[in-house]
C-alpha cells in the first residue's frame, strides 16, 4: 500500500516525572503515524503545515529521516506545540499551543489509504479541508483511515467535535478509536456498543484500543454483521504512553496491507498493533519500532473470535 497521512505536527515538550523540563521531540498524531509507517517499510506521504521557525526545523528533519518528503508541508504562522506532563503510571496528560489553517491542495494520485484524524480533523478552519479530503479520497475509491484522537482542551462544543466525528466515520473504511476517547464522546455508553454503532455507519472495521487491556475490533463484512474480536496487550515496563496509540495504528494498517479483511487477518493486525504499541511504551516519546522487531514481540499476543466483546 502507498500510505498518505494528513494532519498535524507538532513539537512535544515531554515533562521529566516529577520536574519542570522538559526535553523537545517531534510528535502530533498524524506524523506519528506517518513515521511509524515509514519504520515499518511503507512508502508515505505526510501532509500538513509546520512553521518556518526553530521548532519548525526539527519536525522536517524528523521527517527526512525517516525517508519523508516535505513536498506536502504547507507553511505556516508557528510550529504547534503540546507540553506533556508523564506522571507516575508513564501517563501523559497535554498542554497545548496549536493553530490549523491548513488548506494547501493536496494530490491523491497514486495513493492507496488515506489516513488522518486527530486534531486536523476537527479544529477549524483547517478540519474543513481535511474532510473534504477525505471526502475526495472516498469517493475515488481510496482506503480511508481514521483516529478521532480527542483532545478536549482543543475541542470545544461536544455536540460539534461529535457531529464532525460521525461524518468522518462514515467516509471511512477503517476506524480505531481510543476507549477514552469513546467515554469523553458518549459518556456512560459502553464502548463496544459504540463500536456496533459505528460499524454500522460504513466501516467495515472498527478497533477501539483500551490501553493495558488490549484491543477490540467489531468485524462487518458479508458473512457478519459485527464479528468481536479482541487482543491482550503485553505486559511491559512503561517508561511513557507517548504515540503508542499512533503506533498501533501504523502496525496494524502494516498488518492489513490492503487485502480483504477477514476475522483472521483482523487478529494478526490487532496482535501487531499491540505488539508496536508495547514496544514503544518501554522508549521515551514516540520511538517507532521496526517491522523485524513487531513480529518477533508479537509472537507471544494471542487475538480471540467471540459473539460478544467486552464491555
Amino acid at each position: 500500500m502507498t500510505f498518505l497521512v494528513a494532519g498535524e505536527s507538532l513539537v512535544d515538550l515531554i515533562g521529566t516525572p516529577g520536574s519542570w523540563t522538559f526535553t523537545a521531540v517531534p510528535g502530533g498524531s498524524p506524523l506519528n503515524v506517518a513515521v511509524a509507517l515509514a519504520a515499518l517499510g511503507r512508502p508515505v506521504r505526510f501532509a500538513g503545515e509546520t512553521g518556518v521557525d526553530f521548532f519548525g526545523g526539527l519536525l522536517r528533519g524528523h521527517l527526512a529521516r525517516h525517508g519523508i518528503g516535505g513536498g506536502d508541508l504547507a507553511p505556516a504562522t508557528a510550529t504547534g506545540l503540546a507540553f506533556a506532563r508523564v506522571g507516575a503510571d508513564g501517563s501523559a496528560s497535554y498542554d497545548f499551543r496549536f493553530d490549523w489553517t491548513f488548506s494547501a491542495p493536496v494530490t491523491l494520485d497514486g495513493v492507496t489509504c488515506l489516513h488522518t484524524g486527530s486534531l486536523a480533523t476537527l479544529v477549524a478552519p483547517g478540519g474543513d479541508h481535511v474532510r473534504g479530503l477525505m471526502r475526495a479520497a472516498a469517493g475515488a475509491g481510496i482506503t480511508v483511515s481514521y483516529d478521532p484522537n480527542i483532545r478536549p482542551s482543543l475541542i470545544g462544543d461536544r455536540a460539534r467535535a461529535l457531529a464532525h466525528v460521525e461524518e468522518c466515520v462514515r467516509l471511512s473504511r477503517l476506524v480505531k478509536v481510543s476507549a477514552e476517547d469513546l467515554g469523553w464522546l458518549y459518556p456512560g455508553e459502553p464502548f463496544a456498543d459504540v463500536a456496533r454503532r459505528w460499524a454500522g455507519l460504513g466501516p467495515e472495521l472498527v478497533v477501539v484500543t483500551q490501553g493495558g487491556d488490549g484491543a477490540a475490533a467489531v468485524l462487518r463484512d458479508e458473512t457478519t454483521d459485527g464479528e468481536v474480536i479482541t487482543c491482550p496487550a503485553p505486559a511491559v515496563e512503561v517508561v511513557d504512553t507517548v504515540g503508542a496509540g499512533d503506533t498501533f495504528t501504523a502496525a496494524y494498517l502494516d498488518a492489513l496491507d490492503g487485502a480483504p479483511i477477514n476475522g483472521e487477518r483482523v487478529a494478526e493486525a490487532l496482535r501487531r498493533g499491540c505488539a508496536a504499541a508495547a514496544i514503544v511504551c518501554t522508549r521515551a516519546g514516540a520511538v517507532p519500532p521496526t517491522r523485524e522487531e513487531v513480529k518477533a514481540f508479537s509472537q507471544g499476543t494471542g487475538a480471540s473470535r467471540a459473539e460478544e466483546g467486552p464491555e
